[in-house]
């Protein structure tokens, strides 16, 4: 079974991940601004690919979308 890289982000900083996968963790105030660039450089670290910040912040930052950056990310 394959770990979620973005489930052991939050857990590696100590971050409570949000029960509703479609939730956005920055407007709904689960995660502010600084917590939310450690979770990004988490995760882009435990999956060795690089997130497009640009196109993710288009929309909501959910896990969902998290999710999806990571398996677009190069």
């Amino acid at each position: 079974m394959t770990q979620d890289p973005v489930l052991t982000a939050f857990t590696s900083l100590g971050l409570v991940p949000p029960s509703d996968e479609r939730v956005c963790i920055y407007k709904s105030g689960l995660v502010d601004s600084a917590d939310l660039m450690q979770l990004l450089l988490e995760i882009e670290l435990e999956t060795e690919k690089q997130i497009d910040l640009s196109a993710l912040i288009e929309g909501d930052v959910s896990l969902i979308r998290l999710r999806a950056s990571v398996n677009g990310a190069k």
